[in-house]
């Protein structure tokens, strides 16, 4: 198996059910594939900020594609990020107008989270594994607007998205891909979160643009996921791998299947065939 580097999802793939990791058994394989110059890739729909707060000691040797693809940190600073641009704002807001009794939908950069007056609290009764210095720390950077098309525009929004009953995440993630079809999509990251991105970007798109400044081919990685904002990434790599609590789609698209986050399953495999 010659893997040149390793892409590895968060929330239900590397994180285990209490939202960590073991850092003294991940710090010692990272060790080894430093030996063997693989780096080590966190592929997730989270933003930069709490990746970082994840990540805390390990961050200056990881790289990062956040945003479902749409940032690219490494070293320390950022290669590429793709804004989400004002007619696509207006788009998305248009589309749930009405809705805000059924959705909690979130406009984001790294300052500022925009949300609609009324909205419940994202997350809310999920077993989403979220830390209380986390959730403040979410909380102090909201403002709710009574109409949130009045959101300041000179800012860059960096991200939409939005939560819903996790029965409903289908149903409406369907609805909205087909109105906005070739212009906007959406993805489910789980726990009820949908997240909505230009045409075109996702993780895939994100790790594409690591893998040609180090001038390594998809075929050469291997890549762990469990969510369908992860089947552009496994579709994408040489060595894709399901988690075992994946779901359907994810699962239909992968090569392998990896043991479940709550039971290391992205350690597991990189111990037993990297290592």
């Amino acid at each position: 198996m010659t893997v040149r580097l390793i892409a590895t999802d968060m929330d239900g793939t590397f994180l285990d059910g209490q939202g960590s990791f073991d850092r003294e058994r991940f710090s010692k394989v990272l060790e080894k594939l430093e030996e063997k110059h693989i780096p080590f890739v966190i592929a997730s729909g989270n933003g930069m900020g709490r990746l970082l707060q994840l990540c805390q000691g390990f961050e200056d040797r990881l790289i990062f594609v956040a945003d479902n693809g749409a940032h690219v940190y490494q070293n320390g600073k950022t290669v590429i990020r793709r804004a989400i641009q004002q007619v696509e704002v207006e788009a998305i807001l248009h589309f749930f107008k009405g809705r805000w009794a059924d959705i909690c939908l979130m406009l984001s950069n790294d300052e500022n989270i925009y949300m609609q007056a009324g909205a419940g609290m994202p997350f809310a009764g999920t077993d989403l594994p979220i830390e209380s210095a986390q959730m403040v720390a979410f909380q102090n950077r909201v403002t709710y607007l009574d109409d949130l098309s009045a959101y300041p525009v000179s800012e860059s929004i960096y991200k939409v998205g939005l939560w819903v009953p996790e029965a409903r995440v289908e149903s409406i993630t369907e609805e909205f891909n087909q109105a906005l079809q070739g212009r906007l999509t959406a993805v489910t990251s789980g726990y009820g979160s949908i997240d909505i991105l230009p045409e075109g970007i996702h993780k895939a798109w994100g790790l594409e643009q690591v893998l040609t400044g180090l001038d390594i081919e998809p075929e050469q990685v291997m890549a762990f996921g469990d969510s369908d904002n992860d089947i552009e990434l496994l579709s994408y790599v040489g060595y894709s791998y399901a988690m075992e609590n994946a779901t359907d789609k994810v699962k239909a698209v992968a090569k392998y299947m990896a043991p479940s986050y709550l039971e290391a399953g992205v350690l597991q495999v990189i111990e037993e065939y990297i290592l």
